[in-house]
């Protein structure tokens, strides 16, 4: 029945009676007619739509309930390796030097797999969280309830590998404390200094491209000076200050130097996503589509690999690569990256935890760890 049993039943009147029904009988008629009419939509759009929602929520829960387990277990590995590095100097000798070396000998053989492993421990993360996204992709958009919590930790996770924001602030508050330009407090307070960090950041790249360099550190010194003066003119242009003298550039250029050099190795989301792919492999259980790649295949990626898993392998390196924790290098901006890295993968243990609820695979030990890791990062 549709809108047009209305107007039949109207018509039928008519014709039994020869004239049109009384105002009470066709209320009545109308009344319900409406309410079956109602009741048809009711039945067939708005609670099919419904069981549709339900069903598109037990669908993404599903995924989480199948690779919430894998994923806090991936996380809480990265964590202990990641406490160990941070929080344990005398441990974290194995990232000092460059490269992963093949070693003749116990101590060197063991440095390198720990190195590789700690790279190892991070790409199987994001394997996790790709497998995870992926299988999302093949469902309809529906509201993850509390799950949203986890959702969130995982954006957390991949902005501490992304984001680089803080080291332009970073290096726009020590150029102008070296050069007097601006009282720190004050800076703090001007609206543009991200802004002002990113001019600075596309001065460096842009002085790069046009020397069809890699890195500054590739810089001749007559190219480093000009570039401290072309960043400290746009410092100065910024803030209204006077401009910075010879005198002053040529004593205080190469700490200047060191402050814009400022080495980081950050993983990009699309970055993230690619490496992710690389480390899932498809599955023809019941449980899930994918799997994560074991450590020997990963290993092997070193020697054999094909040149999209070595460039992947090279992005993750950067990050543990030549790390010195014995010294506090205040021009290296990955040991408070690591933090950040700690900090999100300690939330997403907790929330996966949360979301689990008597179902939770995270020992108290883990719990304990990564409040541990929150507690230091305050």
């Amino acid at each position: 029945m549709d809108i047009f049993v209305v107007a039949n039943v109207i018509s039928e009147g008519q014709a039994s009676s020869g004239s049109w029904l009384t105002a009470p009988t066709t209320a009545a008629a109308l009344l319900t007619s409406l309410f079956t009419v109602s009741g048809i939509v009711l039945k067939d759009y708005v609670l099919k739509s419904l069981e549709e929602r339900r069903s598109e929520k037990r669908a993404r829960i599903a995924v989480y309930e199948r690779y919430s387990n894998p994923l806090v277990t991936a996380t809480i590995s990265l964590l202990n390796r990641l406490h160990e590095i941070l929080h344990k100097q005398h441990r974290p000798v194995y990232l000092i030097g460059q490269g992963i070396k093949n070693a003749s000998n116990p101590g060197g053989t063991f440095r390198a797999y720990k190195k590789l492993s700690t790279v190892y421990r991070l790409a199987v993360v994001l394997g996790w969280v790709r497998a995870c996204r992926r299988e999302f992709s093949y469902l309809r958009v529906a509201d993850p309830g509390n799950a949203r919590k986890v959702d969130k930790a995982i954006d957390d996770f991949e902005d501490a590998l992304a984001n680089g924001e803080w080291v332009e602030k970073e290096r726009v508050s020590r150029l102008c404390q070296l050069w007097h330009l601006c009282e720190q407090e004050k800076l703090k307070g001007i609206e543009s200094i991200e802004e002002l960090g990113a001019k600075v950041d596309n001065l460096i790249w842009g002085r790069l491209e046009e020397q069809g360099l890699d890195d500054v550190s590739l810089m001749d010194e007559v190219s480093r000076l000009a570039l401290c003066r072309s960043i400290a003119d746009c410092l100065c242009s910024h803030l209204k200050t006077n401009v910075i003298s010879d005198a002053s550039m040529d004593r205080s250029w190469p700490d200047a130097f060191n402050i814009i050099g400022m080495r980081e190795a950050w993983i990009y989301r699309d970055w993230q996503s690619a490496i992710g792919d690389i480390m899932i492999l498809p599955t023809q259980g019941d449980t899930r589509k994918f799997e994560v790649m074991g450590y020997g295949d990963f290993e092997q990626m070193l020697s054999t690999g094909s040149e999209k898993q070595k460039v992947a392998l090279a992005r993750l390196l950067q990050i543990f690569d030549d790390l010195d924790f014995s010294i506090e290098d205040r021009f290296d901006g990955r040991p408070r990256q690591l933090r950040n890295i700690a900090k999100a993968s300690a939330e997403l243990i907790l929330a996966i935890h949360e979301v689990q609820g008597n179902q939770s695979i995270v020992s108290p030990g883990a719990m304990e760890r990564a409040h541990a890791i929150l507690r230091l990062s305050k």
